[in-house]
């Protein structure tokens, strides 16, 4: 019960606006590795295709969710992937155990409708499921890959029919971990170590720094993590590392908006004379940013930290390289993160437009005359990509875009700014990027 009662919690955080992979970690630090896999299974399948065990509770209830009790609502949203999805947890286990939560929180009346409703959906969860991935209707395949019905309207109008419906489909692919190798990390020594501690790994086919999982993981729990062997990161992610340190001129870097410094890190190892700035608006995010260098034994002083708003702060150094890996939708990993698909709206993806090409012009700005600015979302939509890059150097003679080495056979063409990385594999995420130099 512990596992299915923490995943209720974090559903309940989720829908509050948290992050699934924070509430995961707060409210499953202390349970046993078994009971954190169920939890983290029975969220991410609930935020998958959440819109579709939504649809599935009213029809089969013949009532909206609003008119029931929170506890009722998430024990039959949550109940409702369980029981079409988990293939290795008895049905009735998980039942039974939502049944008694629905008691426990006061909703004593509605636990029999509950109990029926979850025994009617071990049947005729999967069947409505399969029946909705063979449509060939947008709408039906939108629900049943769990994707946003004006998402998927979006692709449509930016890639076309056929292709709208493979991006669909590729957003509710289980993602699996990959990890970005530290210079001087054995990988023979490394997948040795993850294979004695129970986790499978192997050398990647598309890049040799990079470790493949069939499988997530908890980082800290892998051996080598500690010790700074290797990093979790995403394999488009490592590219869009790799594009940026083949833009390298020399000085200070600046890392317009940091995150966690996954980038900033990864760059500072492949060029150990390189020094990079990195800002972001949350100081969390800059300070778990230097603990993530310290893990990785960088020397102190390359990598300067500084919380604030990338509009408004001017660099410490003069810069010949900026990257800016804007906000944005998410789109491309709405797979690895489910939950950041229900946060969006075309309302919201707008306000991130305009401050994708703010961003952008205060780059360019920045960067010295014969410099680089790598423009990078990890997003699937025009509105965030080539549209921002074709508003922001429109007019400006002194920007030239040039086309990032190819080297992974990976890139597609955006249109016509940019080249994407679609998430074809578990290990790859969807990205943009975009190289625009400014004439010296």
């Amino acid at each position: 019960m512990r596992g299915i009662e923490a995943s209720l919690l974090v559903w309940r955080d989720v829908s509050s606006g948290s992050f699934a992979s924070e509430a995961l970690r707060k409210r499953t630090g202390s349970l046993p590795e078994n009971e954190r896999a169920l939890a983290s299974t029975i969220v991410f399948l609930a935020l998958r295709r959440a819109s579709l065990w939504k649809h599935i509770a009213v029809t089969m209830t013949g009532r909206p969710l609003g008119s029931l009790s929170p506890a009722a609502g998430d024990a039959l949203v949550l109940g409702i992937a369980g029981v079409t999805e988990l293939r290795t947890f008895y049905p009735r286990v998980l039942v039974n155990a939502l049944v008694e939560w629905v008691k426990a929180n006061g909703a004593d009346r509605e636990s029999g409708m509950i109990n029926a409703v979850l025994r009617r959906a071990v049947d005729e969860g999967p069947k409505v499921l399969e029946r909705m991935k063979k449509s060939r209707s947008l709408k039906d395949l939108s629900l049943a890959y769990g994707v946003p019905g004006w998402a998927a309207l979006l692709w449509t109008g930016s890639w076309g029919k056929d292709r709208a419906k493979e991006l669909v489909r590729l957003a509710s692919m289980k993602s699996f971990m990959s990890l970005r190798l530290s210079p001087g990390a054995d990988p023979v020594e490394c997948v040795s170590r993850l294979m004695g501690s129970g986790y499978r790994s192997w050398r990647s086919p598309l890049l040799e720094e990079s470790l493949r999982m069939p499988a997530s993981a908890h980082p800290p729990s892998l051996p080598g993590f500690s010790d700074g062997a290797f990093t979790p990161q995403t394999e488009s992610s490592m590219i869009v590392g790799k594009v940026a340190s083949s833009l390298y001129k020399g000085g200070t870097i600046l890392d317009m908006c940091s995150g966690r410094g996954g980038k900033a890190c990864q760059i500072l190892q492949a060029i150990p004379e390189s020094t990079v700035e990195g800002w972001d608006l949350s100081t969390p995010r800059i300070r778990a940013a230097g603990q993530e260098a310290r893990r990785l034994g960088l020397p102190f002083g390359r990598l300067s930290l500084r919380a604030g708003d990338a509009l408004k702060l001017s660099p410490r150094d003069q810069t010949s390289l900026v990257i800016l890996d804007a906000p944005c939708s998410g789109s491309g990993t709405w797979a690895r993160h489910p939950d950041a698909k229900w946060r969006q709206s075309p309302e919201k993806l707008g306000d991130l437009h305009q401050l994708q090409s703010r961003l952008l012009a205060r780059a360019l700005d920045i960067v010295l005359p014969g410099g680089s600015v790598l423009y990078s979302t990890c997003s699937l939509f025009r509105e965030e990509n080539e549209q921002v890059v074709g508003e922001v150097i429109e007019g400006r003679e002194d920007i030239v875009e040039m086309p990032p080495d190819n080297i992974y056979h990976c890139f597609n063409r955006g249109r016509p700014w940019g080249d994407y990385i679609l998430p074809k594999l578990p290990w790859v995420d969807g990205f943009f990027i975009a190289v625009l130099d400014k004439r010296a």
